[in-house]
């Protein structure tokens, strides 16, 4: 027949704890790893995306740079091949110079990745600006051209997918989502185990349940004998009733012999000690204080040897028509019912209680003295320590037919889960299950379920934000770079249209200033003439110090370091501005004999010393003195010029250097120049693995000094007296540049 699982409160917990099934575990897990596998999905499409954009924009600036860049190679006769690789896009690359109908001319970069062949050349609209997905052998290759003035074309290629050919995105994600799969899947797994441990103490309280309605009354204990010693042991559940002691207590058999009936002897020695051997069950009389025989039924397995036997001892008083058999039965539940881990209540048809078990009354914390039978559940509440409404409520007697579970919190924090159901004679049956861990988990696991939500949704917002701040940045970086690249192409432009005026200009005022074809009359025409002769030649410097300078922030300006004779260079610098300080009324001092060689550019060299010692004539006053020293060390060799002019504050010092930058006193608002003279220098020396300081003091003059390597890869110092107080205006560690090897750093 069918069992009502109402009748049962344990198949309760059963069928719930069954509802978390393998099966539906694994489902709720494989939903959770697919969702985050479409997030990862969506995650990987989008960085796919943002590398094939990088590529593009890559092969955008390289193709519009090298076209900028041969434009000027073809006016100035420059290498083609140098100016390709001075903008290379990096990565994998490549740069191709070709002619009008697309033959190849020059090429630069991985052109061993990336090769194009001459017929997908040829089929592209070279004439126009223009880009392109080129499906090839060695597979998809982005191109992007444009076209030069002379009707050639550059054209920047590299892998569609990655310029810097890195790792495909999915690898990455694929072992996020395999991690992430091995953790998911050991915490189910872990949580299947503890569910299933948790369903098999549950069906062990329902197959505990099937056998409460027989429980009655009974004592029974189990026993041990020592062959050693020669003794046995009696639990206090066989002792107490005999009135025998209320704990645990050992036996020598002489002392076993003073207690039993001399009739019982013989059966007691053979099933307790084995003497004789062969029997191993009887019925025994135990003497209690009173005087009077109590019958005992022991009894101990067939095969128990003489030295290590055990067995279990009932009780029979007051059952004198009591079979042995049902007497063990009944002391084998009521043992059960002690051993179980839940609390046990059983109330007959009365109301009253006819047994429980210590976990009863350890949970309510009731003295062992108040556990009477035939207690009701009133008395039993108003002695118990803790929790006597809940005894009241959850475990006393049911006032209806119809079973009733229930969670309940116990004190001390416990949940358990109570379940109450008549018994046939009309009583009523109570056991509460001990369910806090089991409580415990499930809210840890929904909390971890939230967090994990959380989580989730925090990862999505973070991509997103993500993904929109990477736009906004590649569209801020596209537009600060079409912005210089706009500006270096103006001062470039600017300067040439520039020159060309100015170069006649320059010729038609010194043929008039030389009166080539007679003379120009009032003596006011020849100061004229002289002041536009100076004044075109200021402009044309202050043009060619801006075309240097936009070559050098271009990165296009290539220097060609070699051994140079110092002491003939700085002799030409002083020839050169000699008469400028003549005519500015200052007197120049050089002392630079026997000067040894340095390694630099013999140009760059020049054009900064010629800078040093204008700006020194530029802003040093009338009757004033500039001097030009040279001292020499192991490694380099430092050109110092000193003028004795206003000087300039430590505040002012550290602002100079930048372009268009000016000292703020008076002399140099009085004097001419645009501020790039100082920029450039330091320009020129870090390129040169050099070092530019300055030292000054208002009203005192100012020291200029420039250090130049005396070999390649020499590692250059300023001079001892200036170390304290310069200011160093290039870098402290220098960018390092193919031609200089290591990178130099001023102490």
């Amino acid at each position: 027949m069918t069992k009502d699982p109402r009748d049962n409160p344990g198949l309760d917990l059963a069928a719930r704890i069954d509802a978390l099934s393998p099966r539906r575990l694994s489902l709720l897990t494989g939903a959770f790893i697919a969702i985050l596998a479409v997030l990862l999905v969506f995650e990987m499409s989008d960085k796919t995306a943002l590398r094939e954009a990088e590529t593009e924009l890559r092969l955008e600036k390289a193709a519009s740079d090298g076209a900028d860049a041969m434009n000027i190679a073809i006016m100035t006769g420059a290498p083609a091949r140098d100016v390709l690789n001075s903008v290379l896009p990096g990565g994998y690359g490549a740069l191709y110079h070709l002619s009008p109908n697309g033959d190849i001319l020059t090429t630069a970069g991985r052109t061993d990745i990336v090769q194009i062949p001459a017929e997908s050349l040829h089929g592209l609209s070279l004439n126009t600006r223009g880009a392109a997905v080129l499906d090839l052998k060695s597979g998809k290759t982005a191109a992007t051209w444009r076209p030069l003035d002379n009707g050639e074309a550059i054209l920047a290629a590299a892998p569609a997918r990655d310029i810097y050919d890195r790792p495909r995105a999915w690898v990455a994600f694929a072992v996020m989502i395999a991690a992430l799969s091995v953790v998911v899947i050991s915490l189910m797994a872990a949580f299947i185990r503890q569910s299933r441990a948790a369903g098999s103490a549950a069906h062990a309280l329902t197959t505990l349940t099937d056998f409460k309605a027989a429980l009655s009354g009974g004592r029974c204990s189990p026993w041990f004998y020592n062959g050693k010693d020669r003794s046995v042991v009696f639990s206090r559940t066989l002792l107490e009733p005999l009135g025998l002691g209320s704990r645990d207590r050992r036996f020598t058999m002489r002392e076993v012999s003073a207690i039993i009936h001399p009739e019982d002897l013989r059966t007691a020695m053979a099933v307790l000690c084995g003497e004789p051997s062969g029997v191993a069950e009887g019925l025994v009389r135990f003497r209690n204080p009173a005087g009077a025989w109590s019958r005992t039924y022991v009894r101990t397995a067939a095969d128990a040897t003489r030295f290590e036997r055990s067995g279990v001892a009932f009780d029979l008083s007051g059952a004198r028509s009591l079979a042995p058999g049902a007497a063990l039965a009944e002391t084998r539940l009521k043992d059960a019912i002690e051993t179980i881990p839940e609390a046990f209540a059983l109330w007959d048809a009365s109301g009253r209680l006819a047994v429980c078990n210590k976990r009863f009354a350890s949970t309510f914390k009731i003295p062992a003295k108040f556990i009477k039978a035939g207690a009701s559940v009133k008395d039993l509440a108003s002695c118990a320590g803790a929790g006597g409404d809940i005894l009241v409520e959850h475990f006393g007697p049911l006032t209806g037919d119809a079973p009733d579970a229930s969670e309940v919190a116990l004190p001390g924090q416990r949940w358990a889960h109570v379940s109450r159901r008549r018994t046939g004679e009309g009583g009523t049956v109570a056991i509460g299950g001990d369910v806090t861990d089991l409580k415990r988990r499930a809210t840890a696991h929904k909390k971890k379920e939230r967090e994990l939500q959380r989580t989730v949704e925090d990862l999505e917002a973070s991509r997103r934000d993500l993904s929109e701040a990477m736009q906004k940045y590649q569209y801020e970086k596209y537009r600060a770079e079409e912005a210089n690249r706009s500006k270096s192409e103006f001062l470039a432009n600017m300067s040439h249209e520039l020159r060309t005026p100015l170069n006649a200009i320059n010729g038609f005022s010194e043929v008039m200033q030389s009166e080539l074809y007679g003379p120009l009359g009032d003596e006011k025409y020849q100061e004229y003439v002289n002041d536009i002769l100076a004044s075109g030649k200021h402009l044309l410097e202050l043009i060619d110090d801006i075309l240097d300078m936009s070559k050098i922030e271009a990165g296009r300006l290539t220097l060609e370091p070699k051994s140079v004779g110092l002491e003939k260079v700085l002799g030409e610098s002083v020839r050169l501005v000699s008469k400028r300080a003549s005519d500015a009324g200052v007197t120049l001092t050089a002392s630079v004999g026997h000067a040894p060689p340095v390694w630099a550019d013999a140009r760059a060299m020049k054009q900064v010393a010629l800078n040093l010692l204008s700006n020194a004539i530029k802003f040093t006053p009338k009757g004033g003195e500039v001097t030009l020293t040279a001292e020499a060390d192991l490694d380099g060799v430092t050109v110092i010029v000193a003028d004795s002019g206003a000087g300039i504050d430590r505040a002012t010092l550290k602002k100079l250097g930048e372009p268009f930058s000016l000292a703020d006193n008076s002399f140099a608002k009085g004097g001419a120049g645009a501020g790039l003279g100082l920029a450039l220098s330091k320009s020129l020396m870090e390129m040169q693995g050099g070092i530019l300081a300055l030292a000054s003091q208002p009203g005192k003059g100012t020291v200029a000094c420039a250090t130049f390597p005396r070999r390649k890869d020499a590692k250059v110092r300023l001079p001892q007296f200036m170390r304290k107080e310069a200011f160093v205006m290039t870098a402290p560690e220098p960018p390092t540049g193919p031609a200089f090897g290591t990178t130099q750093a001023a102490e």
